[in-house]
C-alpha cells in the first residue's frame, strides 16, 4: 500500500510539473548595453516599499491599510533594455498560476540591489540617467475572517407554538503570512537628478 501511496504522489507531481508551461524572451539580450546603462552616474532613486492586502477578488483596496516591507527586504532596480521590455510584456500577458515568465541567468545578472531599513526605505546610488525598472517581494501577515455558526434563535406565537428557528452567526478572525510582488518603472531623465517614489 505504502508503496501505491508514493507511486501516485509521483505520478501526481509529474502532472503538475507538466501543467507548469514556462517562457522565456527570445529577443537577444545585449550585455554590453546593460553594463552601459548601469555604469555610474550622479542620479538618486529612493522611497519606500509598502504592500497592501488584497481582497477576496485579489485587488489591493485603495484606502486598505500598508505592510511596510520588512527589514532586509531586498529591493531590484534593472536597466530597462529592449530584452527587459519583452519580458515585461510577456509576464504581463501570459503569467498566471500555471504560466511562468523568467529572464535567462545572464540578464538577471544585470540588476543591482539594495536593502531596505527598519520603516520599509531604501536607496539606489550613482545611477546614469536611463529608465529603470524596480521590483520587490513584501512579506506580511495578514488577516483574514470566517463567519460558523454556534447557535440558533427559536422564535415562538403567542401561544407558546414554535414557529421558526434563525441561526446565530459568530465571526472568527486568523493570521497568515503572504507576499505580494511591487514594482514601478522609473525614469531619471537628467544626470544628479533625485526621485522619490513609493513601491
Amino acid at each position: 500500500m505504502k508503496k501505491i501511496s508514493i507511486l501516485l504522489l509521483l505520478v501526481f507531481s509529474f502532472i503538475y510539473i507538466q501543467a507548469q508551461n514556462t517562457y522565456y524572451p527570445q529577443a537577444f539580450f545585449d550585455k554590453k548595453l546593460a553594463r552601459d546603462m548601469l555604469g555610474f552616474g550622479n542620479s538618486t532613486i529612493e522611497g519606500v516599499a509598502s504592500t497592501k492586502q488584497k481582497n477576496n477578488w485579489g485587488i489591493k483596496p485603495l484606502l486598505g491599510a500598508k505592510h511596510y516591507a520588512p527589514k532586509g527586504t531586498v529591493v531590484m532596480l534593472f536597466p530597462v533594455t529592449p530584452y527587459f521590455e519583452e519580458f515585461y510584456s510577456m509576464r504581463k500577458k501570459y503569467e498566471n498560476r500555471k504560466t511562468t515568465v523568467y529572464m535567462s541567468e545572464e540578464a538577471f545578472k544585470y540588476r543591482v540591489e539594495a536593502l531596505t531599513d527598519d520603516h520599509g526605505r531604501f536607496k539606489f546610488e550613482k545611477l546614469k540617467p536611463g529608465k529603470y525598472y524596480l521590483e520587490t517581494i513584501v512579506n506580511f501577515t495578514a488577516t483574514a475572517s470566517y463567519q460558523e455558526q454556534t447557535g440558533t434563535t427559536n422564535t415562538f406565537n403567542g401561544y407558546g407554538n414554535y414557529l421558526y428557528s434563525t441561526p446565530i452567526y459568530s465571526t472568527f478572525f486568523y493570521g497568515y503570512d503572504a507576499a505580494n510582488r511591487e514594482s514601478k518603472f522609473v525614469e531619471i531623465k537628467a544626470d544628479g537628478e533625485l526621485k522619490e517614489i513609493n513601491l
